[in-house]
């Protein structure tokens, strides 16, 4: 194919391109004769010196403590006359033997009733150390940062505003450990890892021990110079046995009193998640009740510790809470409600001006083939089911969407006009946790065959669901469990939620990859752990785009997660920005790599 002339001579530039391509014509009419000419190489010799590559340079530490010129909401010392009269304070602690031996109960609250909670659960480790270990300065060594990888991440010139959330997070029964310690009550997660599971080899009455190396784990944070923290505090280590007037452990309250002021005095800002998927037993069987249930719970912690905790979560992706916690999808309702009047306690009798959100589980389903009507419906419906359902009232103040509704055995109804006021708007921004996408087309025997269906599979969505594209191309990069990286949906992601739902802001409250088969490699390999590197940086680059270029307010990013983890029963699925050695004894942490790359990157990106 021929290029006019014309064409030709405007591309070039005084007649040539680069200095290597010159355009010759002897006529206006013919085609142009193209000539190249190359720069002749030259080659030369000299003394040969090694030259030094890499250079040692040491991670920024924060600078501490942190204080608040004025306080979130009033001190315990006012605000406990909010708590109910008669509260029985109290710790429990766990003996085996009794709970073997099944004696009588003498008390409903009793320490005999105590043991009966763990009748059900045992596990094969017990937790190797059981007080908190005080922290030690982090090795300078520690601290040094690995190869740089520029210019394959070199920063673009969009910046972040300088009161940008950014951290990492965990959660309370994926790391904490001694499940049965301190007057802790059981939660729905324990059975995951217990002897009756057959699972010892993901037993979370271990994980990484973090209940006693809090203090240890916070000051790896504050050396590293990572500002923000987000952690979940165990509705069993408050109130044991769950319920509104049972009693309350004075040991939990003091842990989590000491992790946030250890936070504090390391300079590290607290995020607070009041569920993280634990609940204790006794209120999953009166959902019914959780508001009760849960106003009860937070206003233990609220009133102690509301003071000094900026940011707040109520729930954890509840909206995929569905057969996790219950079979019924009422329990989304249940859910809303319990969360709106903490939020509306916290605001209104607390007098609290933190943040509050509720963190909501969506990888965006796209239409695997967006020429298809039936593949766009099938897209619309599995966000509805997914976001839909509790989105439309929590921020729209809009009834659930009417296919949630008709679709047959739900089990769900609308919410009354009384409701929808007391839910609607009862966030300051709105969470997500979008590790990645995926791609949506109808079940095989159509959308309404199988709605019709509750004990289809695909039920009650009726999507199927792939990261496999229509030309057979994964979208990404695979990860071992689900994640994958695959930046290019990220802006979609963002836009999906804050053009449907137009909340204040987004705060991306966890996004990760766990790389394929880490746990098979080396220490130094794990480290070296390139592929979350990428993820972080290519993920965060279209956040950027999203800000600047599509007016989307993302106030903040939380990485998944501080450490590898109990991912709900694996530790193959190693999520974490640092190792945990789980047999030697010490759980020593090292950090990664992309811990470093991920901090980087905001200190580049962060306006001074």
């Amino acid at each position: 194919m021929f290029l006019k002339s014309t064409i030709l001579t405007t591309i070039l530039v005084g007649g040539q391109l680069g200095g290597a391509l010159v355009a010759q014509s002897s006529s206006p009419h013919a085609p142009p004769t193209l000539t190249t000419s190359f720069d002749t190489p030259a080659y030369r010799y000299s003394s040969f010196s090694y030259t030094q590559l890499s250079s040692n340079r040491y991670a920024t530490p924060l600078s501490s403590p942190i204080s608040f010129s004025t306080p979130y909401a009033p001190p315990f010392s006012e605000a406990s006359t909010l708590l109910p009269s008669g509260v029985t304070y109290t710790t429990y602690s766990f003996n085996p033997t009794a709970t073997a031996a099944s004696a009588s109960r003498t008390g409903e609250y009793d320490q005999q009733a105590y043991n009966n909670l763990w009748t059900s659960l045992s596990y094969t480790a017990s937790p190797p150390f059981t007080t908190t270990v005080s922290p030690t300065p982090v090795p300078s060594d520690d601290l040094l940062f690995p190869p740089a990888l520029t210019p394959y991440l070199a920063n673009p010139d969009k910046k972040l505003p300088p009161d940008f959330i950014w951290g990492v997070a965990g959660s309370a029964w994926q790391i904490e450990g001694s499940l049965q310690l301190e007057g802790r009550g059981p939660s729905i997660l324990d059975t995951i890892g217990s002897i009756q599971a057959n699972s010892s080899a993901s037993d979370a009455n271990v994980a990484t021990m973090n209940y006693y190396l809090y203090k240890q784990d916070i000051a790896r944070l504050a050396a590293l110079g990572v500002p923000y923290y987000s952690f979940s505090i165990a509705w069993s280590r408050i109130v044991p046995f769950g319920v509104a007037g049972s009693p309350v452990n004075s040991e939990g309250l003091a842990h989590y009193d000491d992790l946030i002021n250890t936070c504090l005095e390391y300079g590290v800002t607290p995020i607070v998640t009041l569920v993280h998927a634990d609940y204790p037993p006794s209120v999953v069987a009166d959902m019914g009740n959780l508001t009760t249930h849960y106003l009860y719970f937070a206003k233990q912690v609220m009133t102690r510790f509301a003071d000094r905790v900026p940011y707040w979560v109520t729930f954890n992706e509840p909206n995929i809470s569905v057969g996790s916690v219950a079979k019924s999808y009422s329990i989304l309702k249940d859910i809303l409600l319990a969360h709106a009047a903490v939020y509306r306690w916290y605001k209104e009798t607390l007098g609290g001006t933190a943040q509050i959100t509720l963190k909501f589980a969506n990888n965006l389903a796209l239409p695997l083939d967006p020429t298809n009507s039936t593949h766009l419906a099938s897209a619309v419906r599995y966000q509805n089911f997914i976001l839909g359902i509790m989105g439309n009232p929590l921020l729209l103040g809009e009834q659930i969407p009417s296919e949630v509704l008709t679709t047959p055995n739900i089990t769900l109804s609308a919410l009354t006009d009384a409701e929808l006021a007391a839910v609607n708007g009862t966030v300051d921004f709105i969470s997500i946790d979008p590790y990645t996408a995926q791609f949506a087309s109808p079940a095989p025997e159509g959308i309404e065959a199988c709605s019709a269906n509750a004990s289809n599979a695909l039920w009650p969505s009726c999507a199927t669901l792939t990261n496999v594209q229509a030309n057979g191309w994964l979208m990404g990069e695979a990860s071992n469990d689900y994640a994958y990286i695959a930046p290019q949906y990220v802006r979609q992601q963002l836009g999906y939620l804050w053009n449907t739902f137009r909340p204040k802001g987004i705060l991306v409250a966890e996004f990760g990859f766990n790389p394929f088969a880490d746990a098979n490699r080396s220490l130094n390999a794990q480290r070296y752990d390139l592929e979350r590197t990428l993820y972080y940086h290519f993920f965060l680059r279209e956040v950027l785009t999203a800000i600047h270029e599509d007016g989307i307010n993302v106030v903040g990013a939380l990485a998944w997660s501080v450490l590898d983890n109990d991912e709900f029963g694996s530790y193959a699925n190693m999520y974490g920005l640092q190792t945990v050695n789980r047999t030697d004894g010490r759980f020593e942490r090292h950090y990664k790599r992309s811990f470093f790359d991920y901090v980087d990157f905001f200190h580049h990106h962060i306006e001074s």
